[in-house]
């Protein structure tokens, strides 16, 4: 009689439905781990990919950076051989370049072409200019190199670096959006996933209460998986950040070596060509006038020769204090070549320049030089006229210097048509 009643319909149903219920559940329960185990991978692959494409856009701009030193050194230093390494690392750069481009090339999507073309673009427009530059430092013309490189080398670069720099925010973005989009997927399974758990399990706790442990956990190792990429893309940011700015550093150092007489830490030739193109084009636009002087230290050689190059060095260090303690404001001084120098004073008429330069020979005269004799300079200057190039301008200040080395030296001469 209890046989019977265990075996009753009733009895019969429900062990039915707890079987079907139990079957369900396990059921349940392994298409969800297959699917959340797709959906992981799946997100695992897309943002390892991501990773590949900012490892490789890093790397791009670092080789890139490299070259643009390595011009610079081939283009500063003096030694042969630390040149030729320079050189031979500017090759080796231009090949790591390559290939970090052709890997990036394969994991770029449709919809990133447009950036990708971008980056191509400026590359091939660089790889050119920086291969002319390195020719001309073959061939010794190192100014020419260097106006090159300062004029149009660092602007490429700075575009392909902000260039690169957009495309690594938008990669950034992109692999959070990819990030943030698994989570959403991985949460609307779960919850689809516990919905329907929720129901078949009303008779058991004991299944929801695996099935929602083995979903938080699922959901922790996404989680730990999404930390670690953040810390990486931080970590990688923070490194592109480091490095642009020893770049800036690096480049401010080379505009200031490229621009600067070494031994009296004046204007050089270069720098002060730039200067008188700058006031050309404002006396041209503006009519603002600029005088230049011609200051040259007399029988400079017979120092040399008498007390040696270290003395007359000496010599030109403290003649590059005097010309900074006479002019001061809105001038600018450099050092035209051996024992010469140039002042260019603006918004000048002629007869203030004179009134100046008289003033610079006597302190030239009155100061104490480290070499026992007196030491004078003889002054020429001319003042820009209607007209006039600044080519012109610098030949008839030369001839007013000219004038006043024959006129026996230690004198100011300001250049006149009428004579």
């Amino acid at each position: 009689m209890t046989r019977k009643k265990f075996f009753n319909a009733d009895n019969l149903l429900i062990a039915i439905a707890l079987t079907s219920i139990i079957v369900l559940v396990f059921t349940l329960v392994s298409v969800s781990k297959k699917m959340t185990t797709e959906t992981l991978d799946e997100a695992s692959h897309v943002i390892n990919t991501q990773y590949q494409k900012l490892h490789n856009l890093l790397n791009l701009q670092l080789y890139g950076q490299k070259r643009n030193i390595n011009l610079s050194l081939m283009l500063l230093l003096d030694d042969a051989f630390a040149r030729d390494e320079a050189m031979m690392a500017f090759y080796q750069d231009g090949s790591n370049y390559v290939k970090y481009r052709d890997q990036l090339a394969k994991l770029i999507g449709q919809n990133e072409q447009e950036w990708y073309q971008g980056i191509q673009s400026l590359a091939r427009a660089a790889d050119p200019l920086q291969e002319s530059i390195a020719e001309l430092a073959l061939e010794g013309q190192i100014e020419k190199g260097k106006d090159i490189l300062a004029n149009e080398g660092m602007q490429q670069l700075s575009e392909f670096g902000q260039r690169i720099n957009d495309f690594s925010r938008f990669q950034s973005q992109q692999t959070q959006k990819l990030i943030s989009q698994s989570r959403r997927n991985i949460d609307q399974t779960m919850h689809q996933i516990v919905l329907v758990a929720t129901l078949l399990v009303l008779v058991s706790f004991f299944f929801a209460y695996l099935m929602a442990r083995r979903f938080h956990m699922m959901n922790l190792r996404l989680k730990v998986a999404n930390d670690s990429l953040e810390k990486k893309v931080k970590h990688r940011t923070q490194r592109l950040t480091e490095a642009q700015s020893d770049l800036l550093e690096k480049n401010r150092i080379l505009e200031r070596l490229s621009t600067t007489d070494a031994l009296t830490q004046l204007h050089n030739r270069l720098k002060i060509e730039r200067i008188l193109e700058t006031l050309q084009t404002r006396y041209e636009t503006n009519q603002r006038l600029y005088t230049i002087l011609f200051i040259d230290i007399d029988f400079f050689k017979s120092i040399n020769d008498s007390f040696g190059h270290h003395s007359g060095d000496l010599v030109l260090k403290d003649m590059a204090r005097c010309l900074r303690n006479t002019f001061t404001e809105k001038s600018h001084i450099g050092r035209w070549g051996g024992e010469e120098f140039i002042v260019i004073l603006e918004e000048i008429d002629a007869h203030q320049a004179v009134l100046l330069a008289e003033e610079c020979r006597q302190k030239v005269q009155a100061h104490e030089f480290p070499v026992s004799r007196p030491i004078t300079v003889s002054i020429g200057l001319a003042t820009i006229e209607h007209g006039e190039t600044t080519s012109e301008v610098i030949h008839l200040a030369d001839m007013a210097l000219y004038d006043s080395k024959h006129a026996g030296r230690n004198r100011v001469t300001v250049y006149s048509k009428e004579a």
